[in-house]
């Protein structure tokens, strides 16, 4: 019996590596890919052959194990670090509160999300996903967000306290893409965007190809601007993904979450356990913006967790 836990443990070590390591493989098919997304439970997964080579005394394979720990934790460690931007946040400056939801289409919980927006107060609310009802059950929040545009070709709906200039609709495929729109915040013009992009489980091979389309097109888009860049958007994909990496590299966008953990906010089972979640919803900005806090709201009713995101822009011009 001793050696057959021997021999779980071992392989649990060895198979958690695996699956992190093939993840790097995604480009060569969406399956692979998908492995990535779940860094956190190999990590968690991990922890526990070490334990189990401790106590019955095999230092040989506590040392495999614990390399393959080690392996696992790499991928996590460096969004705990102390990041800049996180740091030296000018307290003097406004703060920008941004709401990011992903309502899940039959969710239910119209008043509990209106009530949690109209508690958090944000400057801009996106809502993801809302198809009807939940644009008519939204109105109830225009007496506190007098601006509001709702892009129903991909299910998007926007609300906020500050006027949203030119928006236009980036179609993907026939329900999915983002919107880009003008706004003033802090006394400057920055482009805003809020995106949803495919979810390659649920429409497969097209899903993943429409989704990394639109990522590569959002990076060369936001690479013209030369003005400040705020994104949120469920992009369904997770930092550790070439996709998303390639995104960041063409758009040199910062991912909010740096310095403040990997913040999981989907799940299909609960996303308010983290280590049954992944992180797929994001906040983004350019440089120049510093990020005050990051965190997620609470349950309500959804397979996504509220993302809220407090950002400062520096006090230099752009």
């Amino acid at each position: 019996m001793k050696k057959l836990g021997v021999y779980f443990f071992i392989l649990l070590s060895l198979v958690t590596v695996l699956l992190s390591l093939l993840g790097y493989l995604g480009k060569s098919h969406l399956y692979l890919e998908l492995l990535v997304n779940f860094k956190l439970q190999y990590f968690l997964l991990s922890l526990i052959p070490p334990i189990f080579f401790v106590i019955t005394r095999r230092f040989i394979w506590f040392i495999v194990s614990f390399l393959c720990l080690l392996l696992n934790f790499a991928p996590i460690a460096p969004w705990y670090l102390p990041s800049a931007l996180s740091y030296h946040v000018p307290s003097a400056r406004p703060v920008t509160r941004l709401f990011l939801f992903n309502v899940l289409h039959q969710n239910t919980q119209y008043s509990e999300a209106i009530s949690l927006v109209k508690s958090e107060q944000p400057t801009i609310a996106v809502f993801l996903e809302a198809t009807a009802p939940w644009p008519k059950e939204l109105q109830a929040l225009q007496a506190d967000f007098p601006y509001h545009y709702t892009a129903k070709k991909i299910q998007i709906e926007i609300y906020s306290k500050v006027e949203l200039k030119n928006p236009v609709i980036h179609l993907y495929g026939t329900y999915r893409g983002f919107v880009s729109s003008q706004v003033r915040l802090d006394d400057r013009e920055v482009l805003f965007v809020a995106a949803h992009t495919y979810s390659p489980v649920s429409i497969g091979k097209q899903g993943f190809l429409w989704r990394n389309q639109q990522l590569e097109d959002m990076g060369n888009y936001l690479q013209a601007t030369d003005k400040p860049i705020v994104v949120v958007g469920d992009l369904n994909i997770t930092m550790w993904s070439r996709y998303y990496q390639k995104m960041i590299q063409l758009s040199g966008l910062h991912n909010t979450r740096a310095g403040l953990g990997i913040l999981p906010t989907q799940s299909i089972i609960s996303p308010q356990i983290p280590w049954l979640s992944i992180p797929i919803d994001h906040s983004l900005v350019s440089k120049g913006v510093k990020v005050k806090d990051v965190r997620t709201g609470a349950y309500i009713g959804s397979d996504h967790l509220p993302l809220i995101t407090d950002i400062v822009f520096d006090e230099v011009d752009f």
